[in-house]
Parts: structure tokens; sequence; C-alpha cells
């Protein structure tokens, strides 16, 4: 099947001019899908048509020598694939191994903030005990201070009462020197 496909644009105008090297060409190309060809239809000048571009032919062999440069030239691509694979590999390896020795660390790590935790929570459960015992202290001053007014309140009775005995004692004396008056 032949397709006609026109120039759209200078663009590739110049690009076929370029091709050709000289020469001018107006006009389409047909493309034929089946054999590869291309075909040219429009108006063209002397210089043109002598200078027509050559498509090159898709052949579907190589030769012998083609075909072992290749080969080598394959073998030695591989060959740069095997060796950085290689040392990739050690590199591997290492970053394994130093991420093995990171693991045990964070393990003894983990070991050693687990016993931090638990003396933690030990210091905690003693600074509670503490707590309650100095809240029972405190509970017990304040009965204490309590017991101590409670005390003094008595005492001021007792010195009101002793005071109030002395003052009717005083008056009893007073009386008594009345009566009976010293010699």
């Amino acid at each position: 099947m032949k397709e006609k496909i026109p120039f759209y644009n200078e663009k590739e105008f110049h690009d076929m001019v370029k091709k050709t090297k000289k020469g001018t060409f107006s006009g389409w190309y047909i493309i034929d899908k089946d054999n590869k060809s291309v075909e040219f239809s429009g108006s063209f000048n002397r210089q043109f048509k002598l200078n027509k571009p050559v498509i090159p032919v898709n052949t579907e062999y190589v030769t012998r020598k083609e075909f072992n440069e290749y080969k080598v030239s394959n073998d030695q691509r591989l060959t740069k694939i095997e060796t950085t694979l290689a040392a990739q590999g050690e590199q591997i390896n290492k970053l394994t191994q130093t991420v093995e020795k990171q693991g045990e660390q964070i393990n003894q790590l983990v070991q050693v903030v687990l016993l931090h935790g638990e003396q933690i929570n030990k210091l905690t459960q003693t600074v509670e005990k503490q707590g309650e015992q100095i809240k029972e202290l405190q509970v017990e001053q304040k009965a204490q201070v309590e017991q101590i007014k409670a005390q003094g309140k008595q005492i001021k009775a007792q010195g009101k009462t002793l005071k109030s005995i002395l003052q009717a004692l005083g008056g009893i004396n007073k009386r008594l020197d009345k009566i009976d008056p010293p010699k």
C-alpha cells in the first residue's frame, strides 16, 4: 500500500534539500511500506534530479566480520557488566555486614534502654512511696499540731483557773489578815 505524504512545512522541505545537497522540490512523496521504497512526485529542477537521495536498503543479512565485531563488543560489554556486578556484590556484602553490626548495636542499646526503663520504674516507685510517707508524716504533724493547740488551750484554761484560784486565795489571805493580823 502506498501512502501520499505532502510536505507540511518548510522544515520538511529544507530537510529534504539538505539530504539531497542541491536542488528544489515541490510536491509530495510516496512511501511504499511493503518494499520500503520512497517515490517522489512533483516538479524538480535539473540538479535535484541528478542528486536524488540514496535510500538505504534494509538487508537482513550481516557479514561474518560484522557479526564477529558485534560479538566481541557484546562480550566486552558483558565483561564490564560482570565486573561491575562483582564489585557491587562485594559492596553489598560489606553493607550487609555493617547493617548486621548496626543491628546488634541497636539490640544492645534496646536492652540498655529497657534496663534504664526498669530502673526508672523502680525509682518512681520509691519516690511514690517516699511521697506517701511524707504525706503520712504531714498528716501526723497536723494531728500533733492540733494536739499541741488543744493542749495549749487546756493549759490556757488551767492558767485562767489557776489565776482565778490565786485571786480567790489572795482574797482569802486578805480576809485572814484582817481577822488575824500578823504578829
